[in-house]
């Protein structure tokens, strides 16, 4: 299974050759098995990546992520390599019925909330029992909004005083390990045989990847823990900070009765997902539990420099 994420910040050509990613630089070459790599950064100005390249990474389910002159993601491939059930997911998905749906995202929205309620419990910080009692009564839907009562409550508890819609270290810091594990998602999504674009409780005309947005919520805590443990005083990211960032993708989680990977939990989800819609009920989809930062599951993010 692919568990390298690659990223590229300097000026470089890449090709395919032989099952290897081979990326030339000024300071000379590495090789990669594609096999092995889950996604593709382009983090710099005069990155060349060949048509044979990205048509083996499309094979390999490969996401291929460009970043800005910010070094935010500005773009995403979405391989069109199909899977093997393509139609009949498709179908499934697009005509899933409404009470279903509004049961698989309450069981988000609860996931969610009570991540983040341990996400400040793990980092000493008050609030977690607060933050908790926003997942009771969470209803089919959620048509009270809880998922955003807790949220706002949460944040204060993260920072005092941290707006999300303004310029911060901490939501820069957010902001890039959100892209990285949408991502993950958007990848896993495609590979399982969804519309990535169809979502559930997201529906924006605008997003291609309104299903990712659904199914990363219960994950953002996760990213939370990472984040609080890099930011910086500045909100442009270092090099050192985004490679610290895009290791979230190894950090552990608790799913069922097994700990995995955070990548490892977003193939699980989205099959999961699948069944639970193929038989109707939304208590077949698994969900996250988000565990305490181990230094040992680091070291996933790779740097071509």
């Amino acid at each position: 299974m692919a568990f390298r994420i690659v990223s590229i910040e300097h000026p470089a050509e890449v090709h395919a050759r032989n099952g290897q990613l081979v990326v030339i630089e000024s300071e000379g070459t590495a090789s990669i098995p594609i096999e092995d790599i889950m996604m593709l950064i382009a983090d710099a100005p005069d990155i060349r990546i060949s048509t044979m390249c990205l048509d083996m990474l499309a094979v390999h389910h490969v996401m291929v992520v460009t970043m800005g002159r910010n070094h935010m993601p500005s773009s995403m491939t979405i391989p069109m390599v199909a899977n093997a059930r393509q139609s009949r997911v498709a179908y499934a998905q697009a005509t899933m019925p409404g009470d279903l749906r509004d049961a698989i995202w309450g069981r988000i929205v609860v996931s969610k909330i009570q991540n983040q309620a341990r996400s400040l419990a793990i980092l000493g910080l008050p609030g977690a029992e607060e933050v908790w009692s926003f997942s009771q009564g969470v209803m089919p839907g959620d048509p009270t909004n809880r998922e955003g009562a807790a949220a706002k409550c949460y944040f204060q508890h993260l920072q005092l005083g941290l707006n999300r819609r303004c310029e911060d270290p901490l939501n820069s810091a957010l902001n890039y390990g959100y892209a990285i594990v949408r991502s993950l998602v958007a990848r896993s999504l495609v590979s399982t045989g969804f519309i990535p674009a169809f979502g559930i409780h997201h529906h924006s005309q605008l997003n291609a990847f309104n299903l990712a947005d659904d199914l990363m919520e219960p994950l953002r805590p996760a990213v939370d823990l990472v984040a609080l443990g890099v930011v910086g005083t500045t909100c442009r990211l270092s090099r050192n900070q985004r490679s610290k960032l895009r290791e979230v993708a190894l950090c552990k989680v608790d799913l069922e009765d097994r700990i995995v990977s955070v990548h490892n939990a977003v193939s699980r989800m989205s099959e999961t997902l699948r069944g639970a819609i193929n038989c109707g009920d939304a208590r077949v989809m698994q969900l996250p539990i988000v565990r305490p930062i181990d230094d040992t599951d680091m070291g996933v993010g790779e740097k071509c420099a």
